[in-house]
């Protein structure tokens, strides 16, 4: 039995798309007393009403019905049918499913079952033929390799025929969502790189259908949700500008459904906040400016339209590939500090306070990696953020004098903020011309990095 979340739907209300309607049910042989039905939505499954069972009919009205893929569900049964956006009966048994399924009044469930029939035989057939390769070998495995590959195009065969026949149905909206764009072969580009990067290009850009993002029913579905994470996972390039390029497209496509361009706001947003990538805090820094902070989000609370901001705040200013802020601090010799002063290839930027266990632990791996870091033309500036100059003192003395150690007495420096020091250590890699290289690794990572870039020297 499937996995069923059963709760109240958060993301937004829901919006009217006909009048009033009532659904009827009669399943032959049906166990419970209660049943439950429930909707797609996005990755999830939601409540919407919960029916007594009498003698194995139950009914349900709905006020403001809305398309999509809805279920019944008890401990014992899992059954899913079409809201139709009007009234209409299913009527079955517990054992006959789809195939013994009478539909009146719908023709989108008319439609639902005869393509779950014809897929559900195919799909034994292959069953079968599966557990029969368990057992062959030689020519007799080649065989039902290939019986298998037929079956599978009499699937894609009946998902065609149906979405040829029925083009404005909700139900041949909701299989196109199975379809990947057929990419030409373009053989009149004669380059091979460039015609791969077309073919990709074509791929990325006949994704989705048209009017596919607009769609807004197939939000509750089970395959729509898969396929948006799929173009953002698998097709768009994984760096911050591709991401960013593309999720300003998406947005575009789908700002006219409220509903919609909550739910995704809020999944992506999500996303790419929680991502352990480095680098993909300029795709959050994005979204933030771009939708939350821009008005469109309307929402969101004062309280946490100020804790985005800060997050900005704290964020923005170290990205990666942006110049390293200005210190204002000085030396163990009391003289101001600047990047211009450090003449290696690289720096690490060592961000910590003396008494932090983590602080500790990071101060011992760059010692044993001392040698290292000097055939990497490495210099290491340590800046503490305590103000209390003997703690620091204290510090300099027990550890490496070759670092740059630095220190803000007064505690007015604004590093604290431009360097996200919310919690520490902070460490941060930087090029000859201070841009900040990478940030929120281990010690031996930040090292990879520099050796990945000069060819493991």
């Amino acid at each position: 039995m499937r996995n069923i979340v059963l709760m109240i739907l958060w993301i937004a209300p829901y919006l009217s798309l006909s009048q009033s309607a009532e659904i009827n049910f009669k399943i032959k042989d049906f166990k419970d007393s209660i049943a439950y039905i429930g909707y797609h939505f996005g990755h999830q499954k939601y409540l919407m009403d919960t029916l007594p069972v009498i003698d194995d009919r139950f009914s349900m009205k709905v006020d403001q019905p809305k398309q999509g893929i809805y279920f019944i569900y008890t401990p014992s049964y899992y059954f899913e049918f079409v809201m139709d956006g009007k009234s209409f009966g299913l009527e079955t048994s517990v054992s006959g499913g789809y195939d013994q399924l009478k539909v009146s009044g719908s023709k989108e469930n008319d439609l639902f079952r005869s393509f779950q029939v014809e897929i559900g035989g195919l799909q034994n057939k292959q069953r079968s033929m599966m557990e029969g390769l368990r057992e062959a070998n030689g020519e007799d495995s080649v065989q039902i390799m290939k019986a298998i590959r037929e079956v599978n195009v009499q699937m894609e065969d009946v998902r065609k025929k149906l979405i040829s026949e029925n083009s404005q149905s909700f139900v041949a909206a909701f299989l196109r969502l199975m379809r990947d764009p057929e990419v030409p072969p373009l053989d009149s580009i004669q380059d091979e790189s460039q015609r791969k990067i077309q073919r990709y290009a074509y791929y990325k850009n006949h994704f989705f259908e048209d009017g596919q993002l607009e769609d807004g029913r197939l939000l509750r579905t089970p395959l729509f949700y898969p396929k948006v994470t799929k173009y953002f996972d698998e097709v768009v390039i994984q760096q911050p500008d591709s991401l960013i390029n593309a999720l300003d497209w998406f947005f575009d496509q789908i700002r006219e459904d409220e509903e919609s361009f909550r739910y995704w706001l809020v999944t992506l947003f999500k996303r790419y906040a929680e991502s352990k990538v480095m680098g993909m805090d300029a795709v959050m820094v994005h979204m933030i400016e771009s939708f939350y902070l821009s008005g469109q989000a309307t929402w969101i609370s004062e309280e946490y339209e100020k804790t985005l901001r800060e997050e900005v705040a704290y964020v923005k200013p170290n990205l990666i590939g942006k110049v390293a802020p200005p210190i204002n601090a000085v030396d163990t010799l009391m003289q101001a500090f600047a990047f211009s002063d450090i003449q290696t290839r690289y720096t690490l930027l060592f961000i910590y306070d003396p008494d932090c266990g983590h602080c500790k632990k990071s101060v011992k791996k760059l010692e044993e990696v001392d040698s290292r870091m000097a055939e990497l033309d490495i210099t290491v500036v340590a800046l503490c953020t305590t103000t209390d100059v003997s703690r620091w003192k204290k510090f300099v003395d027990s550890h490496n004098p070759m670092w740059v150690h630095l220190i803000d007495p007064t505690g007015k420096s604004y590093f604290r903020v431009s360097y996200d020091v919310r919690s520490t250590p902070r460490i941060y890699l930087l090029d000859a011309n201070k841009r900040i290289l990478a940030k929120r690794l281990e010690i031996d990572q930040f090292l990879d990095v520099v050796e990945r870039a000069h060819g493991g020297l």
